[in-house]
């Protein structure tokens, strides 16, 4: 199918930002460390369920050593190290600053793909990239005018906490393509990086007496549950599988830089939503991000 990649890419920037709402609802209920357990947890039986429907089994026991090593460092990295940080950048700097710093995704993603994958970017894929990266920078500093009050550290840790996930993120995607490019469906890939990610998230909250904490949460506040479980559909369920489906079909830098789109997809649904008005500034940087994205579409493959 043409164009396969790229709109898988887009459609994960569509999930992602209809996600990151209902995590946004969800967090301010539950807590951002709460929610991140949670969701792991969702996506997990979202995930095995799909791929028993799909398969006949609930793991795939046909993934290769190479392929589990990979995808399970790409889950740790991703999910837990880059997710991690980017819960608490947001607590500390707010969301529409911290997503400025998560956007650096895909300069990491771009680096590490050129000498671990050889995937060097051409000059219309660099131009897309730009046009991206300007457009969101307008979104996010518009709405960065909002202050946000700082309750798990400065502003220096929000800033380093925003930069590391976004390197997180950029080493997942770029390990994940190592495993996708031996053949593994996108599916099983996304089951074992969501299982190495559940049993390192449960894993050490059972080890600091959080787990009973995080379920009682969810017990107490089902509505925020609720929203916690259509977070984890869009987001670690159906985002990430179009996520690494993007990356069988595109370069990994390209497929990180569409899907860097997401902010300025949720911050319009936040205002939305939140019957804002929508400033001239941000239509801006949507329509430059929009550019970026249609000359990646239109790139020489």
């Amino acid at each position: 199918m043409k164009f396969a990649g790229e709109l898988s890419a887009l459609g994960t920037a569509v999930c992602w930002a209809v996600g990151a709402n209902f995590f946004t609802s969800a967090g301010r209920a539950l807590g951002s460390m709460t929610v991140n357990r949670l969701r792991m947890a969702i996506a997990f039986c979202c995930l095995c369920t799909a791929l028993l429907l799909w398969k006949g089994v609930p793991w795939p026991v046909w993934a290769t050593g190479y392929q589990l090593a990979f995808l399970a460092a790409s889950g740790g990295i991703g999910y837990v190290f880059g997710d991690s940080f980017g819960f608490r950048s947001m607590v500390i700097l707010g969301t529409s600053r911290a997503t400025l710093l998560t956007a650096l995704a895909p300069v990491f993603t771009t680096a590490l793909a050129w000498p671990l994958l050889h995937e060097a970017p051409g000059p219309l894929a660099l131009a897309g990239m730009a046009l991206i990266f300007a457009g969101l920078a307008v979104v996010v500093l518009e709405r960065a005018q909002v202050t946000h009050e700082s309750i798990e550290g400065s502003v220096a840790v929000g800033v380093f906490s925003g930069v590391m996930a976004a390197l997180g993120q950029g080493v997942g995607y770029v390990l994940a393509k190592k495993a996708l490019v031996t053949g593994i469906d996108p599916l099983s890939a996304t089951v074992i990086r969501a299982t190495a990610a559940l049993i390192l998230l449960w894993g050490w909250a059972i080890a600091t007496k959080q787990a009973a904490p995080t379920i009682a949460a969810a017990r107490a506040k089902p509505r925020a549950f609720g929203a916690a479980a259509a977070g984890a559909f869009f987001g670690p369920f159906t985002g990430v599988v179009l996520s690494l489906l993007a990356l069988r079909f595109v370069a990994a830098g390209v497929a990180a830089s569409i899907t860097a789109f997401y902010p300025v997809i949720a911050i319009l649904i936040a205002m939305r939503l939140g019957h804002d008005r929508i400033a001239r500034r941000v239509w801006i940087g949507a329509v430059l991000s929009v550019m970026g994205v249609v000359v990646l579409f239109l790139r020489p493959r």
